[in-house]
């Protein structure tokens, strides 16, 4: 969101506008929330947890055939997801941020990527469905209360981060700066009251 002002801009205008500010977002707003969710996909799509997805191996007892390419027995077989992602045959301008891509307003929306980023057939991830719940809640009710923004040197100038990565199977964001303020005095007592203390 430090990189997208606008788009965060967006999800809270949309959020204010359906869920108001005297409650937080819940899962069963969901369907009210289409920027949201466009947001979400674009999550999903434009760095995937898993870009190489799970390795298996071909363990039929012969070679099979996938598109005229043979693939034998005992291959390895590595999707490449973030591939599938980037995709300028799928996805229009595939390296940019836009969760309005999965939006019907003025065409086709492009390809939900929640039907292959988790992986597929009998190897697709068995947590799918608390993925997508828990990652679209959270970011709806992150930014229902917190603004992101760039941090601020010491010399007052914004310092936007490096868009960096771990190259691991489960890729992660490499640690960056940004400053994250509850959006007003109303949500501070929203995040207040969301808080559960034994």
């Amino acid at each position: 969101m430090v990189h997208h002002p606008d788009i965060q801009a967006a999800a809270q205008a949309e959020i204010d506008r359906v869920v108001g500010t005297q409650r937080l977002p819940t899962y069963s707003d969901r369907e009210s929330l289409p920027y949201v969710e466009a947001l979400f996909k674009e999550v999903l799509r434009w760095h995937p947890a898993a870009p190489f997805g799970i390795p298996h191996q071909l363990d039929s007892d012969q070679d099979d055939v996938y598109k005229g390419m043979r693939i034998p027995r005992g291959s390895l077989i590595i999707p490449n997801i973030r591939a599938m992602t980037r995709n300028p045959n799928v996805y229009h301008d595939p390296d940019g941020f836009t969760p309005e891509r999965f939006l019907n307003g003025d065409g086709i929306a492009e390809s939900d990527p929640g039907a292959f980023v988790f992986g597929f057939g009998r190897r697709r991830c068995p947590g799918i469905h608390i993925a997508h719940s828990s990652v679209w809640l959270s970011i709806a009710l992150t930014l229902a209360v917190y603004d992101i923004t760039p941090y601020v040197g010491a010399d007052g100038t914004p310092e936007l981060p490096t868009l960096g990565y771990s190259r691991t199977t489960i890729s992660q964001p490499e640690p960056f700066k940004c400053t994250i303020k509850l959006r007003s005095m109303a949500t501070k007592k929203l995040v207040e009251d969301s808080v559960i203390i034994n």
